[in-house]
């Protein structure tokens, strides 16, 4: 039996969704870092890091303003 991996983008989106429910996100803003800051924090490309945050985005979870950032729903 061999074990599936789990592609990068969706193991950021788990670990961004594991710190949102822990509070780690909560600000009086409610934005997330940067994809340029989220990139460096999990050492992966900022494409890969849009993917995960498209896969938080399409579950409801987040929601981006053009130019402005992410922001917790």
């Amino acid at each position: 039996m061999s074990k599936q991996l789990s592609s990068p983008p969706t193991i950021i989106c788990e670990t961004i969704l594991q710190q949102i429910e822990r509070g780690l996100f909560t600000t009086q803003s409610k934005r997330l870092p940067s994809e340029r800051e989220l990139s460096e924090i999990f050492n992966a490309s900022r494409l890969t890091v849009k993917h995960a945050l498209l896969q938080l985005e399409a579950q409801g979870v987040i929601y981006r303003k053009e130019r402005r950032g992410w922001f917790l729903v």
